[in-house]
């Protein structure tokens, strides 16, 4: 009986390397520190020469920062500049919530003129088809939030807990198998 307290301890020890190694995945290790100094990310989309602006995207697309984008852009375009929004990796932007802080003119440049939201959905169904893109136009100094939301899949976590769970008993049954 000993020797068989003995094993199965010895399997559990052995087995929690490989049972940690199931259970977690890359997005629930932090690799770095939750605030770090690194700088933000910035694009240059601008013509050589000609008009060019700078705006900031936030939020769930695929790569969000400061960008330098030609005057005239419109909404759509900053998007595709930035990836697209996202619909992998554990996560989904809401394309029916994007909002765009607009400052103000030259003398309130640091007071925030008008925030608007925008059904990005109406537009890309053809529900609700505009005459032109300008209704989707930017200006310098513009921030574009696109909403979102991290999926979490249960059923494959407990798939994963489930799986750990049965390699360690699969283990110490033939480690006590192996002893007798």
């Amino acid at each position: 009986m000993r020797s068989t307290i003995l094993y199965f301890v010895m399997v559990i020890v052995i087995g929690s390397a490989p049972l940690g190694a199931q259970i977690l995945d890359d997005a629930s290790v932090i690799t770095q520190p939750a605030f770090s100094n690194q700088g933000g990310s910035y694009y240059n989309f601008s013509p050589g020469s000609g008009g060019a602006m700078m705006v900031s995207v936030w939020g769930y697309v695929g790569n969000p920062g400061r960008y330098r984008i030609p005057v005239e852009t419109n909404l759509l375009d900053l998007l595709s500049y930035c990836g697209g929004p996202l619909t992998r990796g554990g996560a989904e932007s809401y394309l029916y919530r994007v909002k765009i802080v607009r400052k103000g003119g030259a003398d309130r440049e640091n007071e925030i003129a008008e925030v608007f939201e925008i059904d990005l959905d109406k537009y890309l169904e053809l529900r609700s088809v505009p005459t032109s893109t300008s209704e989707l136009l930017l200006f310098p100094g513009d921030l574009i939030i696109v909403d979102g939301q991290e999926q979490s899949n249960m059923v494959l976590r407990i798939a994963q807990i489930i799986v750990a769970i049965a390699s360690i008993v699969t283990s110490t049954i033939a480690v006590i198998n192996l002893t007798k």
